[in-house]
């Protein structure tokens, strides 16, 4: 399983691969990213991984902003210590997400979730990412 990690914090992006590497060490992160610009870069140039962990609130903008520029064909959960109407607006929307601080059993739980689910996913919709943003002014 191939993993990329987005997120704008040095601490939280190495801690979550240590995570990731404690549980199965045989669990490849492919790229840690901290920029919506250098994410964009990296998926045009390579091979898109299994799953992608996704911090919404990253340096440059919000990391909607990617699937504007990019169609992305793999799994996201998104990782975010926003208020509850976000979350809620993800929950309706199906999109999986995980609250900071994030633990161990929820990152084996999302893991496992992804690790046998067939790879055809659909390039996900900018679109639906607009309408969360207004809705809950992120």
């Amino acid at each position: 399983m191939k993993i990329v990690i987005i997120e704008d914090e040095e601490f939280a992006a190495r801690r979550l691969k240590n995570m990731i590497n404690e549980y199965d060490s045989t669990i490849e992160v492919v790229a840690k990213l901290e920029s919506v610009k250098e994410s964009i870069d990296w998926f045009k140039n390579n091979e898109h991984p299994d799953l992608i962990f996704l911090d919404i609130h990253l340096e440059d903008d919000l990391s909607f902003a990617i699937f504007q520029e990019v169609p992305i064909s793999c799994a996201i959960v998104f990782t975010t210590a926003t208020d509850e109407l976000a979350t809620r607006a993800f929950q309706l929307k199906g999109i999986d997400f995980m609250l900071k601080p994030i633990t161990q059993a929820d990152l084996v739980n999302m893991i496992e979730k992804y690790r046998n689910k067939p790879t055809n996913e659909k390039p996900v919709d900018a679109h639906i990412f607009n309408e969360i943003t207004n809705a809950t002014h992120l």
